[in-house]
C-alpha cells in the first residue's frame, strides 16, 4: 500500500467513479453479485475447457515448442562458451 495520505481530491474522484459505475450498473440492471457470479462462471468454464480439450492442445504444442526451446538454449550456451574461450 502507498503511504500517501488520502486527500479530498482522492475522495472526490472515488465519489465520481462510484457514481458513474453505479449509474452504468443500474442502467444495465447488474448487481455486484451478478458481476462476481459472471467472473466465477468464466473461471469455471476456462478450467473446464483446459482440463478437457485445452490440455490436449497444450501437450500437442509442447511436442514442438519444448524441443525448439531446449535447442535454442543449448545453441546459446555453446555460443557463449566459444566467445569466452576466444
Amino acid at each position: 500500500m502507498s503511504n500517501k495520505p488520502i486527500t479530498g481530491g482522492t475522495v472526490l474522484k472515488l465519489l465520481i467513479y462510484s457514481f458513474v459505475v453505479g449509474f452504468i450498473m443500474y442502467s444495465l440492471e447488474w448487481s455486484p453479485g451478478d458481476i462476481l457470479g459472471w467472473i466465477a462462471d468464466t473461471i469455471a468454464e476456462i478450467w473446464s475447457w483446459f482440463s478437457g480439450s485445452g490440455l490436449e492442445y497444450v501437450l500437442l504444442g509442447a511436442t514442438i515448442v519444448v524441443p525448439l526451446f531446449l535447442f535454442s538454449r543449448l545453441r546459446e550456451r555453446m555460443r557463449s562458451k566459444n566467445q569466452r574461450s576466444e
